[in-house]
């Protein structure tokens, strides 16, 4: 099969310009490996693939989404000449960088993919609504998905790489459990029993990976996911129950203390661009 004759299509758009889709359908073309400047996503939705990285192979079947950091030299090719079909979301390495720099308190100029094939629905459906609504052209609504996916898949599935090359499982861990029960984070005695630690321990180990405690690290991943549920229009008193606050007060307190402004100000902030969108 000749490159002209593959069925892809390449999609910019001028007022979301940190993204880029390539949507590639039953196309059994290989690729050299190679990097990109730009954090990669990519979703099999037909066939399979190898994905070489980091010196191994590994296969990718139907239903799979990749992530891969800027600059990570890879390659994703045929199995036995079979086609494949895929998306590939490319966006922008600052704006990820000036999202986890929110998250983690910190500036933050460089990030890797603590995973990197990833079979989660919390994922991959509003990384598949956000393809959707980009080839319709719902700019707006695309947007607001794409804040949604940063919610969905920067938090848990990448991190800030430490200068010092520090690296700890168990820290990772950790992350991975307060984000999946992020409106009920479990205690900090209970994490650190889990990993076999005291709770000291624990805050430590957590800090020198990620250069934040667990405390600070979920607050700060709360009010994130508080803001998309703002901006998609909830009520300020559900938002608060939804993401696990004790009441109205307590959610207005820690929203004025990470975002310097109220919860209704943020709203309202982000309806006024709505409209003059």
């Amino acid at each position: 099969m000749q490159i002209k004759e593959i069925e892809q299509q390449f999609l910019r758009v001028a007022d979301l310009p940190q993204v880029e889709l390539r949507s590639t359908r039953c196309s059994t073309q290989g690729y050299k490996s190679h990097s990109h400047a730009e954090f990669s996503i990519g979703y099999l939705h037909s066939g399979s693939t190898c994905l070489t990285s980091d010196g191994r192979e590994q296969q990718i079947t139907q239903g799979d989404l990749v992530i891969i950091e800027p600059g990570k030299v890879h390659a994703c090719n045929p199995i036995d000449g079979g086609s494949r079909g895929y998306h590939m979301l490319y966006i922008d390495a600052l704006w990820c960088l000036e999202w986890l720099s929110t998250l983690y308190e910190k500036s933050v100029s460089k990030f890797c993919c603590e995973q990197t094939v990833i079979r989660d629905p919390k994922v991959t459906e509003p990384f598949l609504t956000l393809v959707d609504l980009l080839q319709r052209g719902h700019v707006s609504e695309a947007s607001a998905k794409l804040d949604h996916l940063a919610v969905a898949l920067l938090a848990p599935y990448c991190a800030p790489i430490d200068t010092a090359g520090i690296s700890d499982e168990r820290a990772v861990r950790v992350k991975q459990q307060l984000l999946s029960e992020l409106s009920n984070p479990p205690a900090l005695e209970q994490l650190a029993e889990a990993e076999g630690c005291t709770r000291e321990a624990l805050i430590r180990l957590f800090k020198r990976h990620y250069g934040i405690t667990p405390i600070a690290f979920a607050n700060n991943a709360r009010i994130e996911h508080a803001k998309l549920l703002l901006r998609q229009g909830r009520a300020i008193v559900d938002v608060a129950q939804d993401i696990g606050f004790a009441d109205q007060s307590q959610f207005h307190r820690t929203f004025v203390n990470y975002t310097a402004s109220t919860p209704r100000q943020y709203q309202q902030a982000g309806s006024i661009s709505d409209n003059n969108g």
